[in-house]
């Protein structure tokens, strides 16, 4: 377990992230992503993160009766009081609960973007005061939104895209992700990463990935999505210092699907924030070099035709 910054929040190393589980990728019904979530509860982990997109409070809702300790990690698009006030109560009706843990920004960029979403900031600031929120935070593929951050005192929290090869990162490379996270962290801010294995792109050397990730003096916890008992398993283990497992899960790529019924309408290539995708000839095409499989398109598609498997 770990402090998470200045918040107060204390996390285990390992976060189940459960943007794998939900209807964006996987798609697994609410029981069976809560028997995820609970045998990762009997394996020590502590932390989970969610998002208002990811369409999983079903499974953390049927996972916290068994697994009460969980602290609840969640974000959405909020902009200004209202979209925040709607936002964080759906999180509530969500998971069961009159209170989150860690509420954030989804997707922020810059200075620029944090300033434009300010009064969202200032209304989930009040609501931590009174009691209804643990800690208030943002989520970002950028690190000039990293770097930005700790000019709002009410961010206690960021969660940035960081891995081995800097895979992901929006404006620049690994190194530059470092600085900012190193900067933010001196000035108190908790820090827990997203994508250490690339969104899959480093599975086939997943040892490395979670050795530089788990060796980070930078990162209090790393969140990694995981499907199945084993995947749960050679993670844990890995963070309790045992890699053994981790071979096992090298021959499970991942890759993003475009059904023949795709129209071309574009919406997905316009929400890729990595700008993986381009219409061609009628159809979205996927540039897997530069996809993190998120599967944030899929929210985009009218016709349900793109996903990630």
């Amino acid at each position: 377990m770990r402090k998470l910054g200045r918040s107060g929040l204390m996390v285990s190393r390992l976060c189940f992230g459960t943007l794998t589980m939900s209807p964006l990728q996987r798609d697994m019904p609410p029981e069976d992503g809560a028997r995820l979530l609970i045998h990762a509860y009997e394996r020590g982990v502590r932390f989970l993160d969610t998002a208002d997109l990811y369409g999983t409070y079903p499974h953390i809702r049927l996972a916290l009766k068994e697994a009460p300790d969980y602290v609840v990690s969640t974000k959405a698009y909020c902009w200004d009081e209202e979209t925040a006030r709607a936002a964080l109560e759906r999180a509530y009706q969500g998971i069961g609960r009159d209170y989150v843990d860690l509420f954030m920004l989804h997707e922020q960029e810059s200075l620029y973007t944090l300033r434009g979403h300010e009064e969202a900031l200032i209304y989930l600031q009040k609501q931590k005061e009174r009691g209804h929120i643990g800690a208030v935070g943002v989520s970002t593929h950028f690190s000039a939104c990293v770097a930005a951050a700790p000019r709002f005192p009410m961010i206690d929290v960021i969660h940035p895209l960081i891995n081995r090869a800097g895979i992901g990162i929006q404006d620049g490379a690994r190194e530059d992700m470092e600085a900012a996270i190193r900067a933010a962290r001196d000035m108190g801010i908790g820090i827990f990463a997203m994508k250490p294995l690339g969104g899959g792109h480093l599975i086939s050397d997943n040892e490395a990935a979670l050795r530089y990730a788990i060796e980070s003096p930078l990162l209090d916890s790393v969140a990694l999505g995981m499907q199945t008992i084993e995947e749960i398993d050679a993670n844990a283990a890995a963070f309790e210092g045992d890699f053994s497992l981790l071979d096992a899960l090298k021959d499970r790529p991942r890759r993003i699907m475009v059904h023949d019924w795709c129209e071309g309408c574009g919406r997905c290539a316009e929400r890729c924030k990595q700008h993986a995708i381009q219409v061609v000839d009628g159809r979205a095409r996927v540039d897997s070099s530069k996809c993190v499989f998120c599967g944030y398109c899929a929210r985009a598609c009218p016709q349900f035709c793109i996903k990630v498997v």
